[in-house]
C-alpha cells in the first residue's frame, strides 16, 4: 500500500487524442489516378471512408450522423439523383461546419459544392476544384481530430 503513495504524480492531459488515427494525407492528384485506374470504385470506397471519419470526428460535438455512401447510391437510383444532390449538400455542409467549429482555418460548405460542382460542373475543372477544396477540409478535421479527439 505504502507503494502505492510513493509513485510520482502524473498530469492528465487536458485531451485526449484517439487511439485510432485518422488519415490526413489525401492527394487529389492520387485520387484521381486512383479513381481512373479502378474505373471509379476508389472514388465510392473514398466517399465511404470519408462519411465514415466525418462520423467519428464530428458526431459526438454535432449529434448528427451521415449515411453511408453505398446507401446513398441506392437511394439515388430510387430517386432519380435527387438523392444524392440532397446527401452532398448534406455532407459538404457538415465538412464545413466541423471545419470551423475545429478552427483549422479551411474555408468550405455546401456552397462549394453547389457552386463547382452543379453551376460549373459542365467545365473539365471545377469538379476537381470542389474535390482538392473538400480533400484538403477533411485532412484539418483529421489532423484536428488525431491531435484532440
Amino acid at each position: 500500500m505504502d507503494q502505492q503513495y510513493n509513485q510520482p504524480y502524473q498530469q492528465q492531459p487536458v485531451y485526449q487524442a484517439p487511439q485510432h488515427q485518422l488519415p490526413t494525407d489525401r492527394n487529389l492528384a492520387i485520387v484521381i489516378l486512383l479513381t481512373i485506374v479502378t474505373f471509379g470504385i476508389y472514388a465510392i470506397v473514398l466517399y465511404c471512408k470519408l462519411a465514415n471519419e466525418l462520423n467519428e470526428a464530428a458526431s459526438r460535438a454535432d449529434g448528427k450522423h451521415t449515411t453511408h455512401y453505398v446507401a446513398c447510391i441506392f437511394l439515388s437510383m430510387v430517386t432519380f439523383g435527387i438523392y444524392m444532390l440532397v446527401w452532398m449538400h448534406k455532407f459538404s455542409e457538415r465538412v464545413g461546419n466541423e471545419a470551423r467549429r475545429r478552427n483549422t482555418g479551411v474555408q468550405f460548405g455546401a456552397a462549394d459544392f453547389w457552386i463547382w460542382n452543379i453551376l460549373l460542373g459542365f467545365t473539365v475543372v471545377c469538379p476537381f476544384i470542389y474535390e482538392y477544396k473538400l480533400l484538403q477540409a477533411t485532412n484539418a478535421i483529421n489532423a484536428s481530430y488525431n491531435m484532440y479527439g
